[in-house]
């Protein structure tokens, strides 16, 4: 079992409860006045009694766009589009949108607004569990993975496999199952310009385990940074030199003469959430480095 151990964040994450009743037709125009009121709060900031009687209003809100659902939808659309609108409205109906259309055009927008949102307000395994989902479907999920390289503190405990992943980790499962030239590039440019040592880290675990002929330049050009922080110098050394100390033994997977399907088989296996799946994450990617050489 892979665990990286991190500080929980207190989060708070409001569910709403669908119960479908018949209202007036609501507009565009009125939709957005009416996002304005119910979603005039963010849930860290407020207390229990507080978070019940908006969480009342958000159940009814949900109920009014599903009961007219062909009025709702498109301006759903919109308004999650607008990145200007409350940043817990870009989470929450965000859901509301893919409860109501689950297509690609709306994974799509929903992947963008949710990017948007402030990660105080939500319970992280929910948000990690959303985004971990659509990476499963292949969509790009590069902008909301990076979302969480401003937690430090980020982390998710998986209860069925007793797993706890932190932000590292968590990123690595919200970008592998995707396809390798939505992230590989931006992850090389945005670990030239983090600040933030956790951050860092993060982002030279997943290069590493992209293995690729670029992100092996992007961790040394890091390491030879003397401006860079020590300890994630340091790091980036450890990874260098982690293929000089990497054995083959571990879990048995279905190895294949072909690097190109030994990466295709990794992104299949991130798909499932478990200390076992991260195993074999290890035992492809020690393949794919034999395949390099």
């Amino acid at each position: 079992m892979k665990t990286v151990k991190c500080s929980a964040a207190l989060t708070i994450a409001l569910i709403p409860i669908a119960a479908v009743g018949k209202q007036a037709i609501t507009t565009n125009f009125d939709l957005h006045a009416e996002i304005q009121r119910v979603y005039d709060f963010q849930p860290h900031l407020l207390d229990d009694r507080q978070l019940q009687e908006k969480s009342a209003i958000l159940d009814r809100f949900w109920s009014k766009a599903k009961s007219q659902r062909e009025a709702y939808l498109p301006a759903l659309r919109q308004e999650l589009a607008d990145f200007t609108n409350p940043p817990f409205f870009l989470y929450d109906s965000s859901k509301l949108l893919l409860n109501l259309s689950n297509g690609p055009q709306d994974r799509r927008i929903v992947l963008a607004a949710i990017a948007h949102c402030d990660l105080r307000d939500l319970q992280w395994i929910d948000y990690f569990m959303l985004v971990h989902g659509l990476a499963a479907e292949g969509e790009n999920t590069t902008a909301a993975a990076f979302h969480i390289l401003g937690e430090p503190k980020f982390q998710v405990f998986i209860p069925q496999h007793v797993l706890t992943l932190a932000q590292n980790y968590s990123l690595v499962y919200l970008l592998i199952p995707t396809d390798e030239s939505f992230w590989v590039g931006p992850a090389v440019e945005r670990l030239r310009i983090e600040g933030d040592e956790t951050a860092q880290k993060s982002l030279l675990l997943l290069l590493w385990y992209a293995q690729r002929s670029e992100c092996d330049e992007a961790i040394g050009e890091f390491a030879s940074d003397p401006s860079n922080p020590n300890a994630s110098r340091s790091y980036a050394n450890e990874l260098i030199h982690r293929k000089d100390k990497v054995n083959r033994a571990g879990r048995v997977v279905a190895f294949s003469s072909n690097e190109q399907a030994l990466r295709e088989a990794r992104r299949k296996r991130m798909r499932a959430v478990s200390d076992e799946a991260l195993e074999d994450l290890d035992s492809y990617t020690v393949e794919i480095m034999a395949k390099r050489k």
